[in-house]
């Protein structure tokens, strides 16, 4: 083989080279197993007699029963007709114990919360004393009532609304029996894959036979996936492919040229 042939081949392959970056980044993505959840969960268990405990318990599951009075506002004003009315009657509500609404949005809107929340929960400081409050909306909505209540009533709410693991599918349990496995000892925390059954309700309360269990996020991984290792390495074989170029462009021209 002459050294001109040799040249385009080495420029052939350099070329093909190039886009490594592309083609082994997919690649890795493509041939790889599912991705690994960023966040690292575990399961601790409850007692809802134990002061500390619950108070944990509310902190970490409280939205699942109640309204936080902050979401009722300009910002999420796309989940309410009327959110400005709405909340001043919950305001009004937790501060003197009823309200009576005219406006029908709010009515509806109101309607609509207490179907889906037990409870509201105050965060800005608008009633004294602050928390939890018990919310009861009159079918028509005309009417609200709001009663302030301890975390026990919240966290008795949220345990009994809790998953029951007797319910579960066999794969879900086995995700949940991850998590409480590895739960214990000095290598906390269980990082799920993204397609595992039951991940996508995570963190979550649960109750495994007579045991009450918080699954909450014990901490965050950053991963750049298989998809950035493929990435990186074509960046490698793009820089050989850059030098085989340079050589066997060098190459050609210095053999026509001479020759």
């Amino acid at each position: 083989m002459d050294r001109r042939r040799v040249a385009l081949l080495l420029v052939v392959v350099g070329l093909l080279c190039l886009p490594a970056p592309y083609y082994l980044g997919w690649a890795a993505e493509a041939t790889s197993p599912p991705a690994q959840s960023s966040q690292i969960y575990v399961a601790e268990p409850v007692d809802l007699d134990n002061a500390s405990d619950r108070k944990q318990f509310v902190d970490a599951h409280g939205h699942e029963v109640a309204l936080a009075d902050y979401r009722i506002t300009a910002r999420y004003s796309d989940e309410y007709r009327a959110p400005n009315a709405t909340l001043d009657a919950l305001v009004t509500a937790m501060r003197e114990g009823s309200a009576s609404v005219d406006d029908p949005d709010a009515r509806a809107d109101l309607r609509g919360i207490d179907a889906e929340y037990e409870f509201v929960r105050d965060t800005n400081e608008n009633t004294e004393p602050d928390g939890y409050y018990r919310l009861t909306v009159a079918d028509d909505g005309a009417t609200v009532r709001a009663e302030n209540v301890s975390d026990r009533a919240v966290a008795n709410a949220i345990a009994e609304r809790a998953p029951r693991y007797g319910n579960l599918s066999a794969g879900e349990q086995r995700t949940v029996d991850r998590v409480l496995e590895n739960s214990t000892g000095d290598d906390l925390g269980y990082r799920p894959r993204v397609n595992e059954p039951y991940v996508d309700q995570f963190p979550t309360a649960i109750r495994k036979g007579d045991t009450l269990y918080s699954v909450t996020v014990y901490g965050h991984v950053d991963d750049f996936g298989p998809g950035f290792g493929g990435f990186v390495v074509g960046l490698g074989v793009a820089a050989v492919g850059v030098v085989l170029v340079i050589v066997g462009g060098g190459l050609y021209a210095y053999d026509r040229w001479s020759g």
